[in-house]
Protein backbone atom coordinates (compact mmCIF):
# COMPACT_ATOMS: atom_id res chain seq x y z
CA UNK A 1 0.00 0.00 0.00
CA UNK A 2 1.30 3.46 -1.00
CA UNK A 3 1.21 6.78 1.30
CA UNK A 4 -1.98 7.60 -1.21
CA UNK A 5 -3.30 4.66 -0.27
CA UNK A 6 -2.60 5.02 3.40
CA UNK A 7 -3.90 8.33 3.70
CA UNK A 8 -7.10 7.63 2.17
CA UNK A 9 -7.84 4.71 4.04
CA UNK A 10 -6.98 6.71 7.90
CA UNK A 11 -9.17 9.42 6.26
CA UNK A 12 -12.16 7.52 5.43
CA UNK A 13 -11.87 5.61 8.56
CA UNK A 14 -12.55 8.41 10.88
CA UNK A 15 -15.25 10.00 8.45
CA UNK A 16 -13.44 12.87 6.37
CA UNK A 17 -12.57 13.71 3.46
CA UNK A 18 -9.84 14.25 0.93
CA UNK A 19 -9.23 17.82 -0.84
CA UNK A 20 -7.69 18.21 -4.06
CA UNK A 21 -4.52 18.37 -2.55
CA UNK A 22 -3.90 15.39 -0.89
CA UNK A 23 -1.96 13.59 -4.23
CA UNK A 24 0.09 16.59 -3.71
CA UNK A 25 0.61 16.17 -0.16
CA UNK A 26 1.30 12.07 -0.28
CA UNK A 27 4.28 13.02 -3.32
CA UNK A 28 5.79 15.47 -0.38
CA UNK A 29 5.38 12.99 2.07
CA UNK A 30 7.32 10.26 0.22
CA UNK A 31 10.16 12.96 -0.61
CA UNK A 32 10.74 14.15 2.75
CA UNK A 33 9.81 10.85 4.95
CA UNK A 34 9.17 7.97 3.29
CA UNK A 35 6.86 5.13 3.59
CA UNK A 36 8.28 3.98 7.23
CA UNK A 37 6.85 7.98 8.85
CA UNK A 38 4.35 8.60 5.67
CA UNK A 39 1.98 9.51 8.48
CA UNK A 40 4.52 12.84 9.60
CA UNK A 41 3.09 16.16 8.88
CA UNK A 42 4.75 17.84 6.06
CA UNK A 43 3.60 21.36 6.90
CA UNK A 44 5.15 20.43 10.41
CA UNK A 45 7.45 18.14 10.26
CA UNK A 46 8.63 18.63 13.69
CA UNK A 47 5.60 18.20 15.61
CA UNK A 48 5.46 14.49 16.71
CA UNK A 49 1.66 15.20 17.73
CA UNK A 50 0.77 16.42 14.53
CA UNK A 51 0.61 13.79 12.11
CA UNK A 52 -2.68 12.57 9.47
CA UNK A 53 -5.62 11.92 11.59
CA UNK A 54 -4.14 12.84 14.86
CA UNK A 55 -6.29 14.51 17.89
CA UNK A 56 -4.55 17.87 16.29
CA UNK A 57 -5.65 16.92 12.89
CA UNK A 58 -9.07 16.19 13.94
CA UNK A 59 -9.33 19.34 16.20
CA UNK A 60 -8.47 21.75 13.13
CA UNK A 61 -11.34 19.52 10.94
CA UNK A 62 -14.03 19.80 13.23
CA UNK A 63 -13.25 23.40 14.29
CA UNK A 64 -11.94 24.81 10.84
CA UNK A 65 -13.26 22.03 8.76
CA UNK A 66 -10.23 21.75 7.43
CA UNK A 67 -6.52 19.98 8.91
CA UNK A 68 -3.32 21.95 8.80
CA UNK A 69 -1.87 21.24 5.66
CA UNK A 70 -5.47 21.26 3.77
CA UNK A 71 -5.32 17.74 2.92
CA UNK A 72 -8.59 16.27 4.97
CA UNK A 73 -12.15 18.16 5.48
CA UNK A 74 -14.88 17.85 7.00
CA UNK A 75 -17.04 17.94 3.82
CA UNK A 76 -17.17 17.17 0.15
Amino acid sequence: MDILEKMLLECAKVGYYPTKNVEKIARAKNLMFGREEWYRCPCDGNNSKRRCISELCKNDIETKGICHCNCYAKDK
